[in-house]
């Protein structure tokens, strides 16, 4: 008899334990997850992504971007100008966020885009797809002329053809989606500087006011 009450009491802690511990577990995830999509403490990952700008530097800024958005490429001329004016101070990274549902050509231009950043032509490219945007964004099939844009930079562009049909870094593409998602993009241009957002296409004064404010800081 002692062994049978002993062993459902053992059971019984058992169950309690169990209970417990998968308590706990939710509420870590659920804790988690709250910290990696609450968008005033975003989580950033930047493996991969094309960067501009010293590694060590005190301000980051990352760009939530789509090729084919209007409002993108009128932000495209401040962050150039900001990218000159900043580039020895300031780490500038990049992350696609193509609106696929609105802009048909917005997932390939970024694969494009990526293609060429594996002959260190990134910043290059994306200025021309962005100059260029009107010609190409309503085009069936804009292949062609994403490879006559790699052939005007003087790229290899067998390689880059080859890399452009295989979507080789298409994961690296939806992993910046997934990353925006979780901090609650869902527009562009957004910018971060630092762990402040700021939305919408800047002018170069507002660049500049953005960032020597936040320099003088540090």
């Amino acid at each position: 008899m002692a062994s049978i009450e002993q062993t459902q009491k053992a059971f019984i802690l058992g169950s309690i334990l169990l209970g417990v511990l998968i308590v706990v577990g939710l509420v870590w995830a659920v804790a988690s997850d709250s910290v990696a999509s609450d968008p005033s403490h975003p989580v950033f990952v930047d493996t991969d992504a094309p960067t501009y700008g010293p590694a060590d530097a005190k301000l980051t800024v990352r760009i939530f971007s789509d090729f084919q958005c209007p409002a993108c490429r009128s932000a495209d001329v401040g962050l150039r100008h900001a990218m000159e004016t900043y580039g020895d101070r300031v780490r500038f990274v990049w992350n696609d966020f193509p609106l696929q549902s609105i802009h048909a050509n917005s997932l390939l231009a970024s694969n494009a885009a990526r293609c060429a950043a594996e002959q260190g032509k990134f910043w290059e490219y994306s200025e021309r797809l962005f100059a260029d945007q009107p010609n190409w964004e309503s085009l069936a099939d804009p292949t062609e002329r994403f490879v006559s844009y790699a052939q005007a930079l003087d790229l290899d562009t067998v390689a880059f053809s080859s890399c452009l049909t295989e979507r080789k870094y298409q994961s690296l593409v939806m992993d910046d989606l997934r990353e925006g998602d979780d901090i609650g993009i869902d527009a562009t241009p957004i910018f971060y500087f630092n762990e402040t957002r700021v939305v919408g296409a800047l002018d170069r004064d507002t660049w500049d006011k953005e960032i020597t404010s936040r320099l003088e800081q540090h």
